[in-house]
């Protein structure tokens, strides 16, 4: 017992770690399948060599003409002006200087102050630079920044007054207004003063030219995704070394971590959003691990095919030397939704086109022209995928999605380009709709061997099952006639109520051919094969004949393992009397012994569990009682059925199936429907007249 708690705890364990630990492992593998593992190798090439390959842009690039950007920059330059800038302070201390000196000296009748400072400001007001910096910046405009006034002027240097100059004639000056003696020794205390007080700013004149360069636009040019760079064969000249400089930079940025960390991320995000949508959109889908598996399997298996599919376009576009295109990678996203809305749902179904949509989108220059038209093209693959009676559902499903696809691309050309007629109106459609057909085909190819390893069963392999020619079903009409005309009738019965209700009728018919199976084992024990009135019942207790009966339905979970049912159908073969009493033989038992107990007496169960086993147990019960009545003239059989269906709902024999009062309802309406028109009363010819006398009148 400890073992087998212990057993059961490990299994519950692996259960909820099994799906994360899936999620991280295709995450990983998604990550690494995403990120752009890049064209041919790229060989080190210089100017001058012969490119040994043809080398074509990954993505679409925007590089700078390095060589044309430089020019501009110098174009630019060449309006730039040296700056000058003004220092006030120089003729301030020269003004200081003087009258202090002349003051102090008790010479301030003879030598007046303010004529000297009238006389350098005289020059001073011009400017004053030195002799070697006008000879530097000769002939030249210079932009003069005058920090007092907050002014800038532009002047030519010619304009200044060079120190030497001002010297000259300020000497000149004095000797004149004051006497050689006099002025001279003036001169002697002017002359160290003069100097300038405009000087050239190579740090000002550095600040704006670094402003002038960084106003200036690089010169850029795009290279489309796909265009042809270099030829092999040709020489490389420098803008082609430019080009291969800028595809290798681009290669190395789309590895960084960042990039890994990015994707893993958001690939677990989508399957962590898939997860919950489960449990939204399909809470009993969800309850199945092994759905979800499945789910984040076929997401992985259509990352890896999208980008084995773009590998190979990118080859044959290289190798006929055509413009790329993305569209390419569409052919099998739409494979996803097909599987899933096959093996599961239609809402199960769509909630894949997210993931689907958004991982691819990293492979392309414009993630809206892949989502927009794949989650729409996804949806549509989505509309007719439940009903899977033939290979033909399939094909139209895709085209479905080729066409949705189609439509939402020239939308969105239109939206982006207007009424402009382009190529891709025309590429991107038609692309669309021949990637949709290869995807069928993918589905169709796949089909098997997903439905072997899951254990999926789509309506097609129900179709096999329903057309009469299988072994179990041939066998049954040699061995047990009365069982096998008995199944048709309940799988007939089983087909109408479930169309009614919306359940899957193919199962509910399959269902109700192949539910007493089991009695193939020993045939004579159910009344309905019974012939000549010999009952083996009349001579058997009744404990036995309970137990045989129950064993009809062990020996058909049997039979259903042995030639390969699929699961459903043996889920209907073990719950199709769900726990049910054997009423005649419990009765038959407690005359002889009041105290009998009465589980000897019920099938072993389960109740059905899921709507289709609910109502092929419904089926089965009613055609048998109504059958059973020997004179129906006599008989309500709309109170009969009525009766049976409110004894197995008090039973409880429908509490587990999903069954709803209301939907159990319009199946009772469905059966008395079908089994009045079965059991109809004949018109009866008069006794009298020969029915060929009849046909001569």
């Amino acid at each position: 017992m400890k073992s087998k708690n212990l057993k059961g705890y490990i299994e519950k364990i692996v259960e909820r770690v099994s799906l994360p630990i899936l999620a991280v492992v295709c995450s990983i593998f998604i990550t690494f399948l995403m990120l752009p593992i890049g064209f041919s190798h790229i060989p080190e090439l210089k100017v001058g060599d012969i490119s040994p390959v043809d080398i074509r842009s990954p993505a679409n690039l925007i590089i700078e003409d390095k060589e044309a950007t430089r020019l501009k920059v110098e174009k630019a330059l060449q309006n730039l002006k040296p700056v000058f800038q003004v220092n006030p302070q120089v003729f301030v201390d020269i003004q200081n200087s003087v009258e202090k000196h002349f003051s102090t000296n008790g010479t301030k009748e003879e030598i007046k102050p303010g004529f000297i400072v009238d006389l350098l400001e005289r020059y001073y007001s011009s400017g004053v630079i030195d002799d070697k910096t006008a000879l530097n910046f000769k002939g030249k405009a210079v932009e003069v920044k005058n920090p007092l006034t907050s002014t800038v002027t532009v002047k030519e240097v010619s304009t200044f007054y060079t120190v030497s100059k001002v010297k000259k004639r300020i000497r000149s000056e004095l000797l004149n207004f004051y006497g050689k003696k006099k002025g001279t020794e003036i001169y002697k205390f002017v002359e160290p003063l003069i100097k300038p007080n405009i000087y050239y700013s190579r740090e000002e004149t550095l600040k704006e030219q670094k402003q002038i360069k960084e106003k200036v636009k690089p010169v850029l040019y795009e290279i489309k995704k796909g265009e042809l760079i270099v030829k092999k064969g040709t020489k490389l000249t420098k803008e082609d070394i430019q080009k291969i400089n800028a595809i290798k930079s681009l290669k190395a940025k789309s590895k960084t971590v960042n990039k890994y960390v990015s994707v893993f991320l958001l690939s677990m995000l989508m399957f962590y959003l898939i997860y919950k949508l489960y449990f939204l959109v399909s809470p009993s889908a969800a309850k199945v691990t092994k759905n979800i598996t499945f789910s984040f399997l076929l997401i992985t298996l259509d990352v890896f095919l999208i980008r084995i599919f773009t590998f190979f376009a990118k080859l044959v576009v290289e190798a006929m030397n055509l413009p790329l295109r993305e569209d390419l990678i569409f052919i099998p996203v739409i494979t996803s939704t097909i599987f899933i809305s096959m093996f599961l749902t239609k809402k199960v179904a769509a909630i894949h086109a997210i993931p689907v949509s958004i991982l691819p989108s990293f492979l392309l220059s414009k993630p809206s022209f892949f989502i927009i038209p794949t989650i729409i093209g996804s949806v549509f693959s989505c509309f007719d995928s439940r009903t899977y009676k033939d290979r033909n559902v399939i094909y139209k499903s895709s085209l479905f999605a080729g066409a949705g696809i189609a439509v939402s691309e020239i939308l969105l050309l239109l939206y982006y380009n207007g009424f402009h007629f382009k190529k891709e109106f025309i590429f991107y459609p038609m692309f669309a709709i021949i990637g949709s057909g290869i995807a069928s085909i993918i589905v169709i190819g796949l089909l098997p061997l997903f439905g072997s390893l899951f254990k999926f069963t789509t309506d097609m392999v129900y179709m096999e099952l329903i057309n009469l020619n299988h072994p179990l079903l041939r066998k049954l009409v040699l061995k047990a006639p009365g069982t096998y005309s008995h199944s048709v009738m309940v799988s007939t019965l089983a087909e109408a109520a479930a169309e009614t209700i919306g359940a899957n009728s193919l199962l509910a018919k399959a269902g109700g051919l192949f539910h007493d199976i089991g009695k193939l084992k020993n045939p004579q024990a159910f009344v309905e094969n019974q012939q000549n009135g010999i009952n083996m019942h009349d001579t058997i207790p009744p404990e036995k004949s309970a137990a045989i009966l129950r064993s009809h339905v062990e020996y058909g979970v049997e039979l259903g393992r042995k030639y390969v049912l699929p699961e459903p159908i043996i889920d209907i073969i073990r719950q199709h009397h769900g726990t049910k009493l054997m009423k005649y033989f419990y009765a038959k038992a407690k005359e002889q012994n009041p105290d009998v107990d009465e589980k000897q007496f019920r099938y072993p169960g389960p109740k059905p569990q899921f709507k289709e086993a609910g109502i092929v147990m419904l089926a089965d019960t009613i055609e048998a009682a109504v059958k059973s009545v020997k004179d129906k003239k006599d008989v309500d059989i709309d109170s009969l059925i009525h009766k049976l269906i409110m004894e197995d709902i008090e039973d409880g024999q429908l509490n587990q199936c999903g069954l709803s009062l209301k939907e159990i309802n319009l199946i009772e309406k469905v059966f008395k429907k079908v089994l009045s028109g079965v059991y109809h009363n004949r018109v009866e010819y008069p006794e009298d007249v020969k029915p060929e006398e009849g046909a001569k009148k």
